[in-house]
C-alpha cells in the first residue's frame, strides 16, 4: 500500500555502539581544538625562577609585641579630647570620621555596615584600639627614594602541614608553605599533597610572585596547579599588569591597591596583624580585594576569637580568622589561624569548598614540626644561599 510506514527492526548493537563511540571521538577532537585555540592566544609563559634560601634555624614562640598606642604627632590632641571648635562623634553635626585601618571600616563591599565588636553596643562609639607596638627597626621607612622591606617582613620561612579533611570519604596527607624573600622581591609557593608523597593521589600547588612594598605585597604572578594520580594536571596562570589583571579566560579585569592572590593572601594578612594595621578583636573585619582564577571579588573575612590550636609541639594560642561569606561566587573559602608567639604565621589553614551550600569538602592544614626560617643575610656563612638546608634532626625540604 502507497505511503505505508515499514517496520524497522530493533538497531543491531555494533552499529550503536560504533555511532556512540563517533560522538565521544567528535566530542574530544572538538575539546582538543578547543583547547588549542585557547593555548593559541593565551601562550603559557614560563613561571618565575624559584628564589632560593638556606632554612638554618628553628622558630622558636615568643611573647608578640606589646600592645602601646602610637606616638602622636605634634599638635595632635590626647585621646579623649577634642580641638577647640569639634564636635564629639555621632552628634548631627559631627565630620565624618576618617578611616583608620585598625578599626572597623564603614561600609564594606555592598555597602553593609561591619559589625561593631559583640561587647559593644550599637549606640556607641568604637573605642580607641591601640597598635602593636615595634622596635623603631620594625617600623615601614617613609623615607623618599628606593625602598628597602625591614624587619617587619619575616626572615624566609618554611611551615610544614599534616593534611587531614574529606573529600568523598576520609582524607591525609602533607603541606608544606615556603615565604621567600630576597630584599623587595617575595615568592609564596604551597605545596599540598593527597596520599603518599612519592605518588599523590592528587597534588595541588599555588604560587605567588611580585614585589614587598610600603602598602604590603603586590603580586606579579599567580600560578596553580592540580595534579596526581587521581586526575589529569591543570594550569591557571594569573598576570597583574597595569593596574590590572589578566585571568584564566584572557579578560583583563582592573584591581585595587593592595589586592592580592589565592596565596599571597596568607603573608599579607600575617603581616597586617604583625604591625598592628588590624586590630586582633573579636567581631572585627578584615576586608581584601582578592585576585581570583575567574573574577576579582572584595572578600571579606573576621576576627572570631583567640583559640588553642592543638599541635605535636602542644596547644599554640591563635587567632581564629574566618572568611564569613555567603556571596563567594563559587571560589573556595579558607580558615586562618595565626600564632601571635610565632610572628602571627598561621599554624592552621583550613580550605573549604562549597561552604555555604553545606558540602563538607575541606582540606585542614595544623603545623607539624617547629617553623623553619633563614637568618639574615648579613650572618649566613659562605654559599650558604646557594641552596635549601635544614638544622640537624629537621626535616629537609
Amino acid at each position: 500500500m502507497a505511503g505505508q510506514l515499514k517496520r524497522v527492526g530493533p538497531v543491531p548493537l555494533t552499529a550503536l555502539a560504533a555511532l556512540t563511540l563517533l560522538v565521544l571521538v567528535l566530542h574530544l577532537w572538538l575539546l582538543r581544538g578547543a583547547q588549542q585555540l585557547h593555548d593559541a592566544l593565551l601562550p603559557e609563559l614560563p613561571e618565575p625562577d624559584r628564589l632560593k634560601a638556606a632554612f638554618v634555624r628553628e622558630l622558636k614562640p615568643a611573647a608578640p609585641p606589646t600592645r602601646a598606642a602610637p606616638t602622636p604627632k605634634p599638635g595632635t590632641p590626647k585621646p579623649g579630647t577634642l580641638k577647640p571648635g569639634t564636635l564629639k562623634p555621632g552628634t548631627p553635626e559631627a565630620p565624618p570620621r576618617r578611616f583608620n585601618p585598625v578599626l572597623p571600616p564603614a561600609a564594606i563591599g555592598d555597602g553593609a555596615p561591619a559589625p561593631l565588636p559583640r561587647d559593644v553596643a550599637a549606640s556607641d562609639p568604637p573605642p580607641v584600639v591601640e597598635a602593636l607596638a615595634a622596635p623603631p627597626a620594625l617600623a615601614v621607612s617613609d623615607a623618599v627614594g628606593d625602598w628597602v622591606p625591614g624587619l617587619e617582613w619575616p626572615l624566609s620561612t618554611e611551615l610544614r602541614y599534616q593534611l587531614t579533611g574529606f573529600y568523598r570519604g576520609a582524607v591525609y596527607g602533607q603541606a608544606r608553605v615556603q615565604w621567600l624573600r630576597e630584599a623587595s622581591h617575595y615568592q609564596v609557593h604551597l605545596d599540598a599533597e593527597i596520599g603518599p608523597s612519592f605518588a599523590p593521589l592528587m597534588s595541588r600547588r599555588m604560587s605567588s610572585d611580585g614585589e614587598v612594598t610600603p602598602i604590603g605585597l603586590v603580586p606579579r604572578r599567580y600560578d596553580e596547579q592540580t595534579g596526581g594520580l587521581a586526575g589529569s594536571k591543570r594550569r591557571s596562570t594569573l598576570v597583574f599588569e597595569n593596574s590590572g589583571v589578566r585571568l584564566v579566560d584572557g579578560r583583563r579585569e582592573p584591581v585595587a591597591d593592595g589586592t592580592q592572590d589565592a596565596a599571597s593572601q596568607f603573608v599579607q594578612l600575617t603581616w597586617m596583624f604583625l604591625t598592628g594595621r588590624h586590630a586582633a578583636q573579636p567581631g572585627w573585619q578584615v576586608p581584601m580585594s582578592l585576585a581570583l582564577p575567574q573574577h576579582v571579588h572584595l572578600w571579606r573575612y573576621e576576627v572570631v576569637a583567640q583559640e588553642d590550636v592543638q599541635t605535636p609541639m602542644g596547644p599554640i594560642p591563635a587567632w581564629h580568622i574566618d572568611s564569613r561569606m555567603d556571596d563567594t561566587r563559587g571560589d573556595m573559602q579558607a580558615e586562618i589561624w595565626l600564632a601571635p608567639s610565632l610572628q602571627y604565621l598561621p599554624v592552621r589553614i583550613r580550605i573549604w569548598q562549597n561552604r555555604e551550600g553545606g558540602d563538607p569538602t575541606h582540606l585542614d592544614l595544623v603545623l607539624k614540626q617547629p617553623p623553619l626560617q633563614a637568618m639574615a643575610p648579613a650572618t649566613l656563612p659562605a654559599g650558604a644561599a646557594s641552596g635549601v638546608s635544614a638544622p640537624s634532626g629537621g626535616a629537609s625540604p
